[in-house]
């Protein structure tokens, strides 16, 4: 999961923060939290990609501050989870990942734009699920460009916010088990 960090996302921090751990609560309460792992990425100027964890060990603090690297942390994101994903075939595991970047869509850091697509590119076609939730018209039409199959506009309140993260928690949950339709229907729920 991609988090935006950059100080345009600061009006956002204190709804943030909750979403985060009513994330985390979501998750960890569900029949399926054994079965599932988080990775976070944190990026403003630099980029933070963690390893993935159970949900229990879901980090959920949020601060803000500098650019927006947003591109990087696609690209980089896609290579950690294709190496982890690897990992776990090879260890004879069935593997069904989400793809989540969460941002107000504003590249302002890197320049690898048909890197970040071509990673896109590369989660669909291997049947990963992209999803992008976007703070306002901008980032939907950067999600848009980028070529994300799922977009949710949180149209920049709290209580869409909430609802983003909601149903992100419900579709990580279903996906987690069963097989959900390919396409555009990731946070119909």
């Amino acid at each position: 999961m991609g988090i935006d960090r950059s100080g345009s996302m600061g009006r956002f921090a204190q709804d943030m923060e909750k979403a985060l751990r009513d994330f985390r609560d979501a998750l960890h309460t569900s029949g399926e939290a054994g079965e599932i792992l988080v990775a976070r990425a944190d990026f403003a100027a630099d980029l933070s990609v963690g390893g993935y964890k159970r949900i229990a060990e879901f980090d959920t603090s949020y601060d803000t501050g500098g650019c927006t690297a947003l591109y990087d942390v696609i690209v980089q994101g896609t290579q950690k989870l294709k190496a982890y994903r690897h990992f776990l075939k090879k260890e004879g595991m069935r593997v069904r990942a989400v793809f989540a970047v969460f941002s107000d869509g504003r590249n302002t850091v890197g320049n690898d734009f048909a890197g970040a697509a071509r990673a896109l590119a590369w989660l669909e076609q291997e049947e990963i699920t992209t999803a992008f939730i976007g703070f306002g018209t901008e980032a939907v039409q950067t999600a848009n460009d980028l070529g994300f199959r799922n977009i949710l506009d949180v149209n920049s309140s709290s209580s869409e916010l909430r609802r983003a993260f909601q149903c992100l928690s419900r579709s990580v949950i279903e996906y987690s088990k069963s097989v959900l339709p390919a396409g555009d229907h990731f946070f119909v729920i």
